[in-house]
């Protein structure tokens, strides 16, 4: 099977030799755990999972298709969903929210709603039920569900790379999809799920690719079209890996860099359109604290006020290890560090490209949500750090990769009891993925959150 579109080769030496994919399959055998469970995502979607973030995507969706605007003043929902993911520009009401999500959005429902179902329907509490769920259920399915489990089969090819039985690798496969934040947030509305499945999907192209000692142009042009919606449906993880995808792809290739470039932009082009309708121009509306700020906002309210309590070093220790830390609901990521060491030293060519780029998009994003952000409080009510989700995927290959060097039967165990315990977050969370996890009191988080490293929490709101 062919792995490039192009028979231009990389320019030698560029990343070192080359050599087969040491477990090969077929895409038919990774696509089979991905479509069990795209199928799970979309049977668990129900009762619909609702928060703020979630109604102000709806809205916008919900105004772009009835109205024809990206305003939501006039959405007959505005009052009820209690949604303090707002922003004012010239006058209107805006989701605060990246709009090309919606607008994809818009094109699920539209059909819908050609058809008879409204989104809001206020006629009855009965009426609005019978109405929104199954479109709750088309628009988590179509554009959650599906990258969810795009992010499964993506990650699937990726372990042809490494040395690892192509029967363990579909469980891990399977297993992660089950043990990780990407259930949690399958059956909600959100951006992350579906930034996971097209960068997962990116890097897979672009790490296959490289496996094989050739640069294709269409295939780098299929990843820059991939991680450029990414960066515009979430802006630092997309932006992140857009940019470390690109300069893996230069290294290999000014012509396949060029290809990267090419399929980049009509997302982004879409975007700086799109987004220019309601800043004015394409920077987000995180760049215009004004705007959040109008009267009668939640932020400008006391409660929504934030205030600095620790540290922002000691808050990167909570970010990483505390009651919602990446670490404390994804615990199997703690051989990803040992997986990405062993590629960049004890290997060469593609897995040791891809390793040092995972490396710095995990240390650019761990800054940036450390450091960089205006405040800390940005997790909201939500299970988990939601925001890591993205690399979350690339990060647990490189843990498999760990897995396969420590052969040891006591690491194994571990490697299991670790995703176990993610096992119980991850159903947790989908129960509720609008919540916080140390404000929560069921027996399972009880019995797991003795475990947390750092057992605090700066968040008070």
């Amino acid at each position: 099977m062919a792995l490039n579109d192009s028979t231009e080769t990389a320019r030698p030496g560029a990343s070192g030799p080359t050599a087969p994919l040491p477990r090969p399959i077929g895409r038919l055998r990774a696509a089979i755990p991905a479509a069990l469970y795209a199928a799970a995502l979309i049977g668990l979607a129900e009762p619909p999972r609702m928060s703020g973030n979630v109604w102000s995507r709806y809205m916008t969706i919900e105004s772009i298709v009835e109205r024809g605007t990206l305003s939501v003043d006039d959405c007959p929902y505005l009052v009820p969903s209690g949604s303090p993911d707002l922003a004012k520009f010239g006058g209107r009401l805006y989701s605060d929210k990246p709009p090309v999500l919606p607008a994809m959005g818009a094109a699920v429902y539209a059909p819908l709603h050609r058809i008879g179902w409204k989104m809001f329907d206020l006629r009855s509490p009965q009426a609005f039920i019978s109405s929104f769920g199954p479109v709750n259920r088309a628009l988590v399915g179509v554009l959650i569900a599906l990258p969810s489990a795009l992010a499964l089969y993506a990650m699937r090819r990726m372990f042809q790379a490494i040395a690892i039985a192509r029967r363990l690798a579909d469980a891990l496969a399977i297993g992660f999809g089950f043990s990780s934040l990407l259930l949690s947030y399958g059956v909600t509305f959100n951006n992350h799920s579906v930034a996971a499945g097209l960068l997962t999907s990116a890097f897979a192209i672009v790490l296959l690719s490289d496996s094989q000692g050739k640069a294709g142009v269409a295939r780098s042009a299929m990843a820059g079209l991939l991680a450029g919606l990414a960066s515009t449906i979430d802006l630092p993880a997309g932006g992140a890996l857009w940019a470390g995808l690109l300069a893996w792809i230069l290294v290999r290739s000014r012509k396949a860099g060029a290809g990267y470039l090419a399929g980049s932009a009509p997302p982004i082009l879409a975007h700086c359109v799109l987004q220019s309708m309601v800043t004015g121009s394409p920077l987000p509306v995180e760049l215009y604290p004004e705007a959040l700020a109008y009267d009668g906002s939640y932020w400008s309210t006391e409660i929504g006020t934030f205030k600095e309590s620790i540290p922002r070093s000691l808050f990167l220790v909570e970010l990483l290890v505390g009651p919602q830390g990446w670490l404390t609901v994804t615990p199997v990521l703690i051989f990803s560090p040992v997986g990405l060491a062993w590629a960049m030293w004890g290997r060469t060519g593609a897995i040791r490209s891809g390793a040092i780029v995972s490396a710095i998009v995990s240390v650019v994003l761990l800054g940036y949500y450390s450091f960089g952000v205006r405040r800390t409080d940005y997790s909201g009510q939500s299970f988990g750090v939601r925001h890591l989700l993205p690399i979350t995927p690339i990060l647990f290959t490189y843990a498999v990769a760990a897995l396969e060097r420590l052969r040891m039967r006591v690491w194994r165990g571990i490697f299991v009891a670790l995703m176990l315990i993610g096992g119980v977050y991850a159903f947790e969370g989908m129960e509720d993925p609008w919540s916080r996890i140390e404000r929560r009191d069921d027996l399972p988080l009880r019995i797991v959150r003795k475990l947390v490293v750092y057992p605090h929490s700066s968040y008070a709101r």
